[in-house]
């Protein structure tokens, strides 16, 4: 069940058609107003106006299923008037379609509400498929975006939001203990990247880096995922080093200011020519994708 939290500066009905909105969002199949009413512990008849409301106004839609209901198309348009303002995807986007043409799914992320959410993927022509919808969270002591924004905090907001956050097992790679976490976020400080091999998914190995803005914030991550299966050491490093040239040309995009070995992380230097990562028996001739805007 959703809870829709009671605050008395709020006003009551605006929040049960946010919550509306929320539901049907993370549900993957239509639901009827009875549903919709028992999820968020609101009588039918609550339930009922407020998906009336809502559908006028174009932010739900029938779908005709025994009277069913979606995402309509005005809130859609509002998901998109948030990527149009935010300037970091933009400056993104180019680093995430080169990352794809050299055979590594690529994705932007942000710190919201102790997870991290993706504003945008491109899926590459490799074996990984991607499974991230835009606007979508995942959890940020399993990822590589979520320990690269978090390795830019001070330990103790670390400590709060990890208490905060869900930190589930969802492999046996991932770390679950806060101070082994603590641990890997001191090397990815001094490393300027982080990884994760099968930490969130079996069979994926990505890194991560931070992009900043004009005034060297760190205002988000991206990150590239491959097959971590027969993956080298001398692959891997190829894809960290092809990651960070990437956030900071985004960076630069951005008015930070990078040059002259700025944030170069100390083991790794921008690779001198982007050649496809190799993998012969998985691979083929790379093909421009389109990307999937909002929404590791």
């Amino acid at each position: 069940m959703t809870v829709i939290e009671k605050s008395p500066s709020e006003n009551q009905s605006v929040a049960r058609a946010l919550a509306v909105l929320d539901l049907l969002s993370s549900t993957s199949s239509p639901l009827g107003v009875r549903e919709i009413a028992r999820q968020l512990g609101v009588a039918p008849s609550i339930a009922q106006r407020l998906v009336r409301t809502l559908a006028n106004a174009g932010y739900l839609e029938q779908t005709g299923e025994a009277s069913r209901y979606t995402i309509g198309y005005r809130a859609f348009q509002v998901g998109n008037a948030f990527v149009a303002q935010n300037s970091i995807h933009s400056a993104v986007m180019p680093e995430l379609y080169a990352l794809a043409d050299l055979h590594i799914n690529g994705f932007l992320g942000v710190l919201r509400d102790h997870a991290v959410v993706y504003l945008a993927t491109v899926q590459s022509n490799g074996p990984i498929a991607l499974t991230h919808r835009p606007g979508s969270q995942t959890y940020l002591h399993s990822t590589a975006l979520g320990k690269a924004i978090l390795a830019e905090m001070p330990d103790s907001q670390v400590r709060h939001l990890l208490e905060e956050a869900s930190l589930p097992r969802l492999t046996n790679q991932t770390k679950i203990s806060i101070p082994h976490l603590f641990a890997e976020l001191k090397q990815v400080r001094v490393l300027g990247y982080a990884t994760n091999d099968e930490e969130n998914r079996y069979g994926v190995y990505s890194a991560g880096a931070i992009v900043r803005d004009s005034e060297n914030r760190p205002i988000g991550a991206l990150s590239g995922g491959v097959p971590s299966s027969g993956l080298t050491k001398k692959e891997r490093s190829r894809v960290i080093k092809l990651v960070v040239e990437a956030a900071h040309n985004a960076s630069r995009r951005l008015g930070a200011r990078i040059d002259g070995g700025l944030f170069l992380p100390g083991k790794v230097q921008p690779a001198p020519t982007r050649k496809p990562l190799v993998n012969a028996t998985t691979m083929a001739t790379p093909k421009r994708r389109t990307a999937r805007p909002v929404g590791t």
